[in-house]
């Protein structure tokens, strides 16, 4: 069984997609980070860093719980113990360099666009948004198959500010977006919230 620290931001939807898409049984534990509950004693336990998500698998390698952090180590640890959304042999390398694209460039540059009065961050957020476009023209998926590298930036694309920067401008990323947010385990992931 997983437990799945999390709340409703957008890397904690990342990781609720995952338990969704892996078809494993997992229980949500809600950490309301507004009222400061990932700094409750006992919490730098399951996260030292004290943010969401996090997940505690019972049944982790060689039978032992494994703990896991940060929502982007979530999709891989999950990819990998299901063998599902890493690609094919041929195409993992995509998910791979894929994958850390929208981790390392991604995540950071569009979580600060509208939030930061910085230029460089809506000229910064449209060169990748330009990169995303060209690369998906033809493409359902980043990577052959849906995968990882389509989980990992989903949440972050889907909440950009519209106001700021207009994802209809680029249609292969709208396309790709109404995809995978259609599919039933983002939809239920996107839809389910705290008591």
């Amino acid at each position: 069984m997983i437990d799945l620290y999390t709340w409703t931001t957008t890397n904690s939807r990342r990781g609720i997609i995952m338990c969704e898409e892996s078809g494993l049984p997992y229980k949500i534990n809600w950490v309301n980070i507004q009222k400061g509950d990932q700094k409750a004693e006992g919490y730098e336990k399951i996260n030292p860093y004290r943010k969401v998500p996090a997940l505690i698998d019972s049944d982790g390698p060689g039978g032992k719980p494994a703990n896991v952090f940060e929502s982007v180590a979530i999709c891989f640890y999950l990819a990998e113990k299901t063998k599902k959304f890493l690609g094919t042999a041929e195409t993992h390398p995509d998910v791979l360099k894929w994958s850390m694209f929208h981790a390392t460039n991604v995540l950071s540059l569009l979580g600060n666009l509208g939030r930061i009065e910085d230029p460089s961050i809506l000229s910064g957020s449209q060169k990748l948004f330009d990169v995303m476009e060209k690369h998906l023209a033809g493409k359902d998926w980043f990577a052959g198959d849906y995968s990882i590298a389509d989980i990992i930036p989903y949440t972050r694309i889907a909440g950009v500010k519209h106001d700021v920067l207009k994802v209809a401008d680029y249609p292969n990323v709208a396309a790709w977006l109404a995809r995978v947010g259609a599919r039933p385990a983002v939809k239920k992931a996107m839809d389910v919230k705290p008591a």
